[in-house]
């Protein structure tokens, strides 16, 4: 399995604004030393040494992630789309560019809050009448509530005039569901209003996607539901944009400090984490701050196993 990130800030949005760039511009101009512009080699090496909160950006955009599976040479790999926030809209155009086109998406929703909806209606696969799209969660008559983010006075046009007429929705029930060689189970989490979390599974490879989850005592309990979700994920991306303090002064918000996802991690065993879901208010110096205390917290726990990273746009994964 493959997981492809394409957006990963919780709430709304955040654009790269003029004031932003200039402050990178301004931090990198000052870094810069006459040696480092001797050669075309030279300046690469300036470039390749920056931070990485300098050198590019975590991205914007909110909750979608893609998870492709493994397939026989010649096939087209599965293809699994987690949450349809504005991160999809690239997805979707980066697949109307793919030779051959994908004709088939199975798209998959946590819940409804609009960072994790308000991108479908820009997915432009959606619009041609040869794909087909299955979309499925485990709220009851959730077709209605994806619908109705698409009619006036929220949005010009319908989902049943433009978009494709194939369409399923399909309400979760039972322990699991299988596409191709992918098994999908899911979990409810602790969130105003509900939300769920997903583990895929693809022979003896596990990656599980919690988003929008306030991790509880519960969670750390070694009960038998716990360990057959958790234990021992080779990947997780976990709701984790607050600080211990945010965490403690925003109780009951339905969210995570990355202290409380590192113990997380470390308490199931598990291989990799992406802390996810960032506070839009954190820039990128900020949210890689997070990172080196989450890593060192880890380090203090003992764990030196557990990897650790930032949930960054277009940032790969190989489960």
């Amino acid at each position: 399995m493959k997981v492809r990130i394409w957006g990963a800030r919780g709430s709304h949005p955040v654009p790269i604004t003029p004031k932003i760039l200039r402050r990178k511009m301004v931090s990198l101009v000052q870094r810069i030393q006459p040696e480092d512009l001797e050669s075309d080699k030279t300046r690469l090496d300036f470039l390749t040494k920056l931070p990485e909160w300098l050198y590019g950006t975590v991205g914007g955009n909110t909750p979608c992630l893609e998870l492709i599976g493994s397939a026989k040479e010649g096939e087209i790999s599965q293809q699994i789309v987690f949450d349809a926030g504005t991160g999809i809209i690239e997805l979707g155009n980066k697949c109307m560019q793919a030779t051959p086109r994908r004709k088939e998406y199975h798209i998959f929703f946590t819940h409804f809050h609009y960072d994790h909806l308000q991108g479908f209606p820009f997915f432009v696969p959606a619009y041609d009448q040869t794909v087909s799209i299955h979309f499925y969660s485990p709220v009851a008559r959730f077709k209605q509530i994806v619908h109705e983010q698409m009619r006036h006075p929220y949005f010009p046009i319908t989902m049943d005039g433009k978009m494709t007429s194939n369409m399923t929705f399909t309400e979760l029930t039972g322990d699991s569901i299988q596409i191709d060689n992918l098994v999908i189970r899911w979990r409810k989490l602790n969130h105003p209003g509900g939300s769920y979390g997903y583990r895929v599974s693809e022979g003896n490879k596990t990656f599980a996607y919690i988003s929008d989850v306030e991790l509880m005592p519960t969670d750390f309990e070694q009960n038998q539901a716990n360990k057959s979700f958790f234990q021992g994920l080779d990947t997780l991306v976990l709701d984790t944009p607050y600080t211990l303090g945010e965490a403690i002064e925003k109780y009951n918000w339905g969210h995570s400090s990355f202290t409380h996802g590192v113990e997380f991690a470390h308490v199931w065993k598990i291989k990799t984490l992406f802390l996810f879901h960032h506070e839009p208010r954190y820039n990128d110096q900020r949210l890689y701050l997070n990172l080196q205390s989450a890593r060192w917290y880890a380090k203090s726990l003992g764990n030196t196993a557990l990897t650790i990273y930032l949930a960054l746009e277009g940032a790969e994964q190989t489960v």
